[in-house]
């Protein structure tokens, strides 16, 4: 039973934890959004790269506040908030680096012409034309299950609780 409850527990921690990145899938996008389409950066790499960045930047502070006061607000524990903020950080920069990685990945097969991978076969069919939006949504895909982990694990770790 206690290895049931504790599943059933990780479960629940997990979808508010999605629910949570959720929000930040939101103010990422919409950030982003905002400095491509609004202020134009989008046309070259390095401006859709450097509003990326600054997108994930931003939602990785809204994570951290939603984070700490519902998903792991039984395991803040005796460790100020600001440890937590800096092993969040931590934990996320990594999430961010695996993030980052697939959408310039992406980004870089589309602009040198090299989606199609293996026997001429066009990666997902998408014939060069993906959208760096579909670009930023598999990269914060990636980075979910690393975040999680990290965090249950090291942020809000079991041994900090009260």
């Amino acid at each position: 039973v206690g290895m049931i409850d504790s599943l059933k527990s990780t479960a629940r921690r997990f979808v508010k934890f999605g629910i949570v990145g959720g929000s930040g899938v939101v103010v990422n996008l919409g950030i982003y959004f905002f400095f491509t389409r609004g202020l134009g950066w989008q046309e070259t790499l390095w401006g859709k790269y450097l509003s990326y960045a600054m997108s994930v930047e931003v939602s990785i502070l809204t994570n951290f506040l939603l984070n700490d006061f519902w998903t792991f607000a039984d395991r803040r524990g005796a460790d100020p908030w600001t440890t937590r903020f800096i092993r969040f950080h931590v934990v996320s920069l990594v999430g961010m680096a695996v993030n980052w990685g697939v959408f310039a990945l992406l980004n870089w097969l589309l602009a040198t012409g090299r989606m199609q991978l293996v026997g001429g076969i066009d990666f997902l069919g998408w014939h060069g034309n993906v959208d760096d939006l579909i670009a930023a949504c598999l990269g914060i895909i990636g980075a979910m299950a690393w975040n999680f982990f990290g965090n249950l694990l090291w942020t809000w770790r079991r041994g900090d609780a009260a």
